[in-house]
């Protein structure tokens, strides 16, 4: 059987800037066999016929073997102090992303919540222009 997971962030708020730290933890909703439990924060680029990941940032291994139902696994992600911006146009968007991937045989389990990185706003916020 597979596990169920839940990403949680430690936080409401999903506008980050370039160096914030991104925390939650991983609830483990239904347990299931599992090799490993990581977090990673990624930088995504979707177009009607492409996907691809630019960027990833792993936490390292949460947890390694089978996942317990009630079990909570804490994490906490850097921002990319030079991290890109969210962008969004007719054509496709980039992305920031917080992807929880449960390592199985076979379809992995993942769960996942979409951030937006704003740099204009850490320009604003150090003085600086475009």
């Amino acid at each position: 059987m597979s596990p169920h997971l839940d990403l949680v962030l430690d936080t409401e708020r999903l506008d980050f800037r370039p160096g914030d730290w991104v925390r939650g933890h991983v609830a483990i909703l239904e347990g299931g066999k599992s090799r490993d439990l990581k977090v990673s924060l990624r930088y995504r680029e979707r177009s009607p016929d492409y996907s691809a990941t630019v960027i990833e940032i792993p936490s390292g291994v949460l947890h390694t073997g089978e996942l317990t139902a009630g079990a909570s696994h804490d994490f906490a992600i850097q921002v990319l102090a030079d991290a890109m911006p969210t962008y969004s146009s007719s054509h496709g968007q980039l992305y920031w992303e917080v992807e929880a991937r449960s390592d199985e045989f076979g379809v992995d389990t993942t769960a996942s919540r979409v951030i937006d990185v704003n740099v204009e706003r850490e320009t604003a916020a150090s003085g600086r222009t475009s």
